[in-house]
């Protein structure tokens, strides 16, 4: 076995007293970045992302990218995932296949698939949750629910819950899979005990419409009210309509309207024609054919037909002067829940 020479020997040490230096100070970069000491964290983390260290250069885009300690910056970011994903980064891969999904030409929305294929192939749930949705959307790939499904299922059981409602949703619907609504209501409720508003309103459209589950209003509304109050228009809108209807005991129109005004002001079609017509008959406010025609047109101007339908009306009692609606004499349907 050949001697080490002296300068051989000389070598290795300093390699190895490098090595060392750069775990080490990577460990003071990550730890002033996640103090949020993000100008310390640039000055230790740059030059080890220069030299190589595939973690400091995904960290170093996640900076750019959210502005952290220095101007936002898509194209360093991009620059930096793109090195550390070249090194088999798994979530430097997510984070650059995510980050090209905001253009909108297809170069760029092929090239997000590649690399958020490659780290859903390698087990990253949340680069699964985004493939699955892309399949189901048809966005930079082929439309297909099948596929959506697979992806969706790996991601939902590694509880992520935007995935966890979007098989809730396949299962209802029965796309890409068989139609179950007790798998449904389990995908639903899994989300939906995480928080995620989108899950919470439609288990409450399951209990309201019996899916999967007996007809509970009282378990319908607080779903709703969890999902409202997070701002989904959709419970807003179906919020007010339970106290509109009063399906739960006496209609309540002050607390329709002011569910229905929360969902329109989000642009929400239906509250917005709701809205119309509550302030068309006086139900919880004054009568104001005015203001009601105006939410109309908002409505209208977005396709909805009853609104439309509505608008020659108000317009009609408006233009005689009147201040008040007969509201058996109205003909404008209400809009079933979403």
């Amino acid at each position: 076995m050949a001697a080490f020479t002296p300068r051989l020997l000389f070598l290795l040490l300093f390699l190895a007293f490098t090595l060392t230096c750069s775990a080490a100070s990577f460990k003071d970069g990550v730890k002033a970045w996640t103090t949020a000491r993000y100008s310390q964290a640039m000055k230790i983390l740059r030059p080890l992302a220069h030299l190589g260290h595939a973690h400091a250069q995904m960290i170093l885009g996640l900076m750019y990218e959210n502005g952290q300690g220095i101007q936002r910056d898509a194209g360093q970011a991009e620059k930096w995932y793109l090195l550390a994903a070249e090194q088999g980064e798994v979530e430097a891969k997510y984070r650059l296949g995510s980050l090209l999904l905001t253009g909108q030409d297809e170069a760029h929305g092929s090239e997000a698939v590649k690399w958020l294929r490659a780290a859903a192939d390698e087990g990253h749930r949340f680069a699964q949750a985004r493939i699955g949705l892309l399949c189901h959307e048809g966005r930079f790939v082929n439309h297909d629910d099948s596929e959506a499904a697979r992806w969706l299922t790996l991601a939902a059981e590694q509880s992520v819950a935007s995935a966890q409602t979007m098989m809730g949703l396949l299962s209802e619907k029965g796309q890409g899979v068989t139609q179950d609504y007790h798998v449904a209501l389990k995908w639903y409720r899994l989300a939906a005990e995480q928080g995620d508003p989108e899950a919470q309103c439609n288990l409450g459209v399951m209990y309201q419409q019996g899916r999967g589950v007996s007809v509970d209003f009282g378990e319908a509304i607080r779903w709703y009210q969890m999902a409202a109050e997070k701002g989904s228009s959709a419970a807003q809108f179906n919020l007010g309509l339970f106290y509109q209807k009063g399906l739960d005991g006496q209609p309540d129109f002050s607390e329709a309207i002011k569910w229905y005004r929360k969902a329109a002001e989000q642009g929400q079609p239906q509250a917005q024609c709701n809205l119309g017509l509550c302030y068309q008959l006086g139900w919880g406010t004054e009568v104001d054919l005015q203001t009601a025609l105006q939410w109309y047109q908002k409505a209208a101007a977005q396709g909805l037909i009853e609104a439309r339908n509505t608008l020659p009306v108000v317009q009609r009692e408006l233009e005689r002067g009147r201040t008040t609606t007969n509201s058996s004499t109205q003909t404008t349907s209400l809009v079933v829940p979403l």
